[in-house]
């Protein structure tokens, strides 16, 4: 049966969903990522005590780098390539099962790392089961393919499927941790929302969309090989710079005293909360602002473009001033303890507000674009230059050096994005 209800093989792309319809299922997502973790946090805070979540946390965040391995470059390129006009269903096929199986063999790489790191890590090794039941997040990035739902536009789908994911952990968390002692089956029941979204979403692939894991030996090692010579330069250097975006709690622990570290987490937190606000309305615009700069034929298209652009702009705009607030809240909620730290966590909240900027312009001015290797050269240079930088500051100037570096390595990074490489002014066809 196809997407549009026959019994026929599919043989078209389905038919792709209205802007305003994908924005309003990403923002009933948004709602949702943020409320159930919200109900199961105390509960789980509770019933774990203190130390066990804290652990718990702790191999999140180590998973999360895994995750990162398997998503970076060919989720970005994968939603590109979807987003072209007129694309058929057959190089839909061959886009998925190529994706899926490229997919398939970095979530083993992925568990291999794991293995040896409980291996050589007393700490890792002291709670390899918390971290193997952990590891259902990279699974889960395997089995639940957002970046298809998003590259079509039909997001919907990644709403009703992500929230019963998340419904059905919920209820596992409330129906078997109960105490301490059920900490492996709390992290595993946390991590397998995602798995669980994509045991849900499967059926829909297969009999609606019409697509599988089975191309024909030779088309599928051609298709994988296209996809890695494309994607490869972009997947290490978004796998760096999102490495680095969410290592600052990590790289402060190592210099700073535990307050600054915990309110520089809130600040965080809040920053990106801000962003996500609008995040919704990015991720639904990536996908038709691509089809745009690859279809443009005329003056329409070229002001489509652009009107998308300022779309884009105003709500980054929006998002900025939002978390320019974070730190006055905090100063009220901290007190004294901001106070000590006032200047370093001023100058954090403007890195903060530079990573998020500068994301987003790389994103929509050349990825978007299909200009991966301009975009590749951005992180890599101002990757290259933060580490040195922080190296440097961390030697001669402390812990005031290193933010310092953060900020001004970053503010390079947006630099490049938006003049050093700027792309070619848009011609229109005649």
């Amino acid at each position: 049966m196809n997407i549009d209800g026959n019994r026929e093989p599919c043989t078209s792309a389905p038919a792709r969903a209205s802007l305003g319809h994908n924005i309003t299922a990403l923002y009933a997502l948004q709602l949702a990522n943020y409320l159930i973790p919200l109900i199961t946090l105390p509960y789980l805070i509770r019933s774990l005590g203190v130390a066990n979540y804290g652990a718990l946390a702790i191999a999140c965040a180590v998973v999360y780098f895994l995750v990162l391995f398997v998503d970076a470059g060919f989720n970005t390129q994968a939603t590109r390539e979807l987003a072209r006009p007129g694309i058929t269903h057959e190089r839909i096929r061959e886009i998925f099962a190529a994706t899926q199986w490229i997919k398939i063999a970095q979530v083993f790489i992925a568990f291999m790392v794991l293995t040896l790191l409980v291996l050589m890590v007393p700490s890792l090794r002291d709670n390899k089961a918390l971290y193997f039941a952990s590891f259902l997040m990279v699974l889960g990035s395997l089995m639940f393919p957002t970046w298809l739902f998003q590259g079509l536009e039909i997001m919907h789908y990644t709403t009703l499927f992500s929230v019963g994911g998340r419904l059905l952990a919920m209820i596992g968390i409330f129906t078997w941790v109960r105490t301490p002692d059920d900490l492996v089956i709390a992290a595993m029941l946390q991590a397998s929302a995602t798995a669980l979204s994509g045991t849900l979403c499967w059926p829909l692939l297969k009999q609606r969309l019409g697509l599988t894991l089975w191309l024909p030996r030779h088309q599928l090692l051609s298709v994988i090989r296209c996809r890695l010579n494309e994607t490869r330069q972009l997947a290490c250097s978004e796998y760096l710079t999102n490495a680095i975006s969410n290592s600052g709690v990590f790289i402060l622990s190592l210099f700073a005293v535990d307050s600054l570290v915990g309110i520089f987490a809130a600040l965080e937190k809040l920053t990106r909360a801000a962003f996500s606000v609008f995040q919704p309305l990015l991720k639904a615009l990536f996908p038709r602002i691509s089809c745009r700069w690859q279809s443009h034929t005329d003056d329409a298209g070229a002001y489509t473009t652009a009107w998308s652009m300022r779309i884009v702009l105003l709500a980054l705009g929006a998002a900025l001033a939002l978390a320019m607030l974070a730190p006055a809240m905090l100063e009220i909620l901290f007190g004294p303890d901001f106070t000590a730290h006032a200047a370093l966590l001023r100058l954090l909240s403007v890195w903060l507000l530079l990573a998020v900027t500068a994301a987003v312009v790389g994103q929509f001015r050349l990825l978007a674009r299909g200009l991966q290797s301009h975009y590749s050269l951005c992180l890599v240079a101002a990757g290259t230059l933060q580490f040195i930088a922080i190296v440097y500051g961390a030697a001669v100037y402390g812990l005031h050096g290193i933010v310092v570096a953060m900020v001004c390595s970053e503010a390079i990074r947006l630099a490049l994005f938006t003049c050093a490489l700027h792309p070619p002014t848009l011609a229109v066809r005649r």
